[in-house]
């Protein structure tokens, strides 16, 4: 470890301005820290510090290197901490969000057994359709449903989930069975919080507009009123699951459907993943397969 020693002394230095209050900041003695930030100096070949009698200033180049050389410290600062965390059992405060329905139906029951089995854990979790800001909220894990932005935050992929098409057999027997795009608009499709719905065509994924008597921003309410027989509905699987087992809803344009989206668990960069959070994603893979 030569090449490290004398770099916490020197950052110390740099960052408080004097020898006796990096000395205080980690508790050695002043003697110490001299020696070892002369001793840095000395094996880079470069002044870093111009030292008076009142105070001691960066030189230039020791400006530039203490920018640099705290980038590495707290890197080994996270892999340190991480290494230590990885060998001890989850505990701590976890806070999270994720979009309504899924976060009700299919996170918080995953998160309600992780709390159960590591009885040190304390979530506080934020149900919202809004994207929160991880940084600005403070929140240690996001469920994020569809294809990311492109964003610096660390994602890893829970699950996935497809768009379906379908209709009661009540209404494809009284209005037909449509077998391209173009005849949706001879129908009454069931919206939800947009008018274009997602299809893959020719191997291209691309949105069409969309037409109905019925809107409405809940997805269970628009299963509902397909079942009931009022129109044909665009839904991720999670919701007509059951329905399309049962047969309550059929399937159509099937050779249309777009392709797969993420469920993704996002954390905020430039840290480790904490061994609580990491344990909850662990969780959340097994639990939503």
């Amino acid at each position: 470890m030569a090449r490290w020693d004398g770099i916490d002394e020197f950052i110390a230095v740099g960052e408080e301005g004097s020898f006796t209050a990096a000395a205080n900041l980690l508790g050695l003695s002043v003697a110490h820290i001299s020696r070892h930030v002369t001793a840095l100096e000395q094996r880079l070949n470069t002044q870093l510090l111009t030292r008076t009698t009142r105070k001691v200033v960066l030189t230039k180049e020791g400006d530039a290197f203490l920018h640099q050389i705290k980038q590495l410290q707290h890197a080994m600062d996270d892999a340190t901490q991480s290494l230590a965390t990885q060998q001890t059992t989850p505990k701590g405060k976890i806070k999270l969000t994720a979009p309504v329905m899924y976060g009700e139906s299919f996170i918080m029951p995953i998160v309600h057994n992780f709390m159960h089995d590591h009885p040190d854990v304390e979530v506080i979790a934020t149900l919202s359709n809004e994207q929160e800001n991880l940084l600005e909220g403070g929140y240690d894990l996001a469920i994020r449903l569809g294809h990311l932005k492109d964003s610096s935050h660390k994602a890893r992929r829970l699950s996935s989930r497809r768009f379906i098409m379908c209709a009661s057999p009540e209404y494809l027997s009284r209005l037909g069975q449509p077998h391209t795009l173009g005849e949706l608009s001879q129908h009454q499709c069931l919206i939800g919080n947009s008018s274009y719905w997602r299809v893959n065509e020719n191997g291209r994924d691309k949105h069409i507009k969309i037409a109905g008597r019925l809107r409405c921003n809940s997805g269970w309410a628009l299963v509902d009123g397909a079942k009931k027989g009022l129109g044909i509905v665009q839904l991720p699987n999670y919701y007509i699951e059951n329905e399309l087992r049962t047969g309550d809803l059929i399937p159509i344009l099937t050779s249309y459907q777009s392709d797969q989206e993420g469920v993704w668990g996002v954390y905020p960069p430039r840290q480790f993943v904490a061994t609580n959070v990491r344990v909850l994603l662990d969780y959340l893979v097994t639990g939503l397969k």
